[in-house]
């Protein structure tokens, strides 16, 4: 992953970016160009959403195993990092959802929007337990609708709970002395993965069935990786040519989500990961320039195209490739713009976030401090 010995990072960063533009464009192509889907290929938006999957399990099974080398690496620093991650992108995303469905309701009326927008709805979002699945599905607590028009926040309720169920996990092994803390945080987080597991029966028959499966294959092959390097441009341009055009002979439209499907998506990767580890091939920086720029504003398109476009679909749903091309191009310089300020600033947050912390902890130990020289 070290960027100055081969292209790996970069080669990561640009299947994040793709897999993006694929959601946004398949979005699109529903809206607006609905003739396409009867070709019987993959849909993009489906296929994008599985490759997002598998890069996850890939990367945060790369940040658990070679951050937890640092003693001083704990859950607490692993969930400042994936919440900065998240939120950063999600409370402004979620604010720009209102926004634009307020408009679309004011201007054109829509009985959906109006039937999934309150307080409520708003705070089951933000604090990603909408569309739970699991065991205790039947409390009316727990059963709340996606926010208004930005229907792709469900995959994204998966990957979080994903995270602190796999890092609580993670940090049990490591450090077993704060079990009776992350148990229940494990128990907590890993219903809705668990559900995702092997083939959950949902009523949109399957609709992403197997995610958490997928992941762990993403993460797996991390590990795999880790422990037999293999740095080959033949073996790994091979292994990812074929086993996509593999992908696309053997995937229908509408069974993205069959399991049987998803072993090629990871070799995929895989084979993407070993041709990249053979060395760097870009002498010019503007490559990775134009790749790192896509890449930064990815999570946070993936969060608003389908709402930017929803507005469009409404008004001028037969328009065909006029309003098509137009949408795709707005959500992307919408996204942009708003990630400046946000996404791409995670980093920051993240380390805000430590100092605050840090302050709330010293404070805290001074007062005991305090306390136990009194009652001396």
């Amino acid at each position: 992953m070290d960027g100055s010995k081969n292209d790996t990072s970069l080669a990561l960063d640009a299947l994040r970016a793709i897999a993006a533009q694929m959601v946004c464009i398949g979005h699109g192509i529903s809206f607006f160009l609905p003739e396409l889907r009867q070709s019987g290929l993959p849909l993009p938006q489906n296929v994008g959403v599985l490759l997002f999957f598998v890069l996850s399990g890939f990367l945060i099974s790369y940040t658990l195993l070679e951050k937890s080398r640092d003693p001083s690496y704990t859950f607490l620093q692993f969930f400042i990092d994936r919440a900065a991650r998240i939120y950063s992108a999600l409370v402004p995303c979620l604010l720009l959802v209102v926004l634009v469905d307020t408009g679309t309701i004011w201007l054109i009326g829509d009985r959906v929007l109006e039937g999934s927008r309150s307080p409520t709805i708003f705070l089951a979002n933000l604090l990603m337990i909408e569309t739970y699945r699991g065991p205790l599905e039947h409390l009316s607590l727990l059963r709340w609708p996606i926010i208004g028009s930005a229907s792709p926040l469900w995959t994204l309720v998966i990957e979080w709970h994903i995270y602190l169920f796999v890092g609580a996990l993670f940090f049990i092994g490591a450090t077993p002395a704060r079990a009776t803390v992350l148990i229940p945080i494990a128990v907590i987080f890993g219903q809705i993965p668990l559900h995702y597991m092997f083939g959950a029966l949902q009523e949109d028959n399957g609709l992403g069935r197997s995610l958490f499966a997928l992941w762990l294959a993403g993460a797996y092959s991390y590990v795999v990786l880790r422990s037999v390097a293999l740095q080959s441009r033949t073996l790994g341009a091979v292994l990812a040519v074929g086993s996509i055009v593999a992908y696309v002979a053997t995937t229908r439209a509408y069974l993205e989500y069959k399991p049987v499907t998803y072993p090629l998506l990871v070799l995929f990767v895989l084979g993407v990961v070993v041709a990249t580890q053979a060395g760097r091939i870009a002498a010019s920086p503007w490559p990775a320039k134009i790749i790192r720029f896509f890449a930064g504003y990815s999570f946070t398109l993936y969060l608003i195209h389908h709402t930017l476009m929803y507005p469009a679909f409404l008004l001028w749903k037969d328009a065909g490739w006029l309003v098509f091309i137009p949408a795709v191009l707005v959500a992307n310089v919408v996204a942009a713009v708003v990630a400046t300020y946000t996404e791409k600033r995670h980093k920051q947050l993240a380390q805000w976030l430590r100092r605050r912390i840090s302050r709330v902890r010293f404070y805290v130990r001074g007062e005991q401090g305090i306390r136990i020289r009194d009652a001396q």
